[in-house]
């Protein structure tokens, strides 16, 4: 009962961390941010919160409706409702001008590619936009969304996709891995499962410990967490993150990702 209680806990607060800061136990997983915007097609990041996870310093002023940034030797100044940039006095433009939306400044993706010189990738079907700038990595997601429960995924199907990823584990006494798993995963996560002839980590997880989380009508996720040990002072863990996707009204699991952590047992 205390190890449910314990992981429960630890699920929970995986949940409850802020948007802008890495989970503690996992130094080595990028930041996490899910206050993107999808706007006419084009995917909008919070300019501050990237900026500063990337090293930069940035001020407001709410008189000029102006954002100054600061990265070492470069200066930036955005204007509100502006395509324009200025990068050490040089101007330069956006495709579509910097917006302030709910007290929050966002610009285009292309921003930190075109302006600070990171490398940006898309990802359609997570709706996440993956920034990489000095070893350090940002992913944004589009923020989520409110979703009836007839649009989401069931329970049951929640428990049909873990168990299949149970199997899928090791999956060297299945022989047509494909044809077995595309009722319940993409071809995407199918063919991680066939080049690397299995998931990073052969644990049976039970029961989602949530009953997922919807970022777009099309997009969500999962988190599973199991105990793998522990000792008289510590409970080691392995938590499981599964992205799903609806597929032709159907939802699918698209990636999984692990992360393996301690937590103290109280009194100890």
């Amino acid at each position: 009962m205390l190890k449910k209680f314990a992981l429960g806990l630890m699920a929970a607060a995986l949940l409850a961390l802020p948007a802008f800061s890495a989970p503690v136990f996992a130094a080595d997983r990028p930041v996490e941010l899910n206050n993107g915007k999808l706007k006419d097609n084009r995917m909008l990041i919070p300019l501050r919160d990237v900026a500063q996870n990337m090293g930069a310093a940035v001020e407001w002023n709410q008189k000029l409706q102006t954002i100054e940034i600061q990265k070492e030797d470069i200066e930036m100044l955005l204007t509100i409702n502006s395509k324009k940039v200025l990068v050490d006095q040089v101007e330069t433009e956006l495709d579509v001008p910097a917006q302030l939306i709910n007290n929050t400044t966002y610009v285009p993706l292309r921003f930190v590619s075109q302006i600070l010189g990171a490398s940006v990738d898309w990802n359609s079907y997570g709706q996440a936009a993956t920034i990489v700038l000095e070893g350090k990595q940002i992913v944004v997601y589009v923020e989520p969304v409110k979703l009836l429960a007839a649009e989401k995924a069931s329970a049951a199907r929640l428990k049909q996709l873990s168990d299949k990823l149970n199997e899928a584990a090791d999956v060297s006494s299945i022989k047509q891995i494909r044809t077995y798993f595309k009722p319940y995963f993409t071809d995407r996560l199918i063919n991680v499962i066939i080049q690397n002839k299995g998931l990073e980590y052969n644990y049976t997880f039970k029961d989602p410990v949530t009953t997922g989380s919807y970022r777009t009508k099309t997009t969500g996720s999962f988190l599973q967490s199991l105990d793998i040990g522990h000792d008289a002072w510590e409970t080691e863990y392995i938590m499981r993150d599964t992205k799903i996707i609806k597929v032709n009204g159907v939802w699918k699991a698209d990636s999984v990702s692990f992360t393996k952590g301690r937590i103290p047992i109280s009194g100890a």
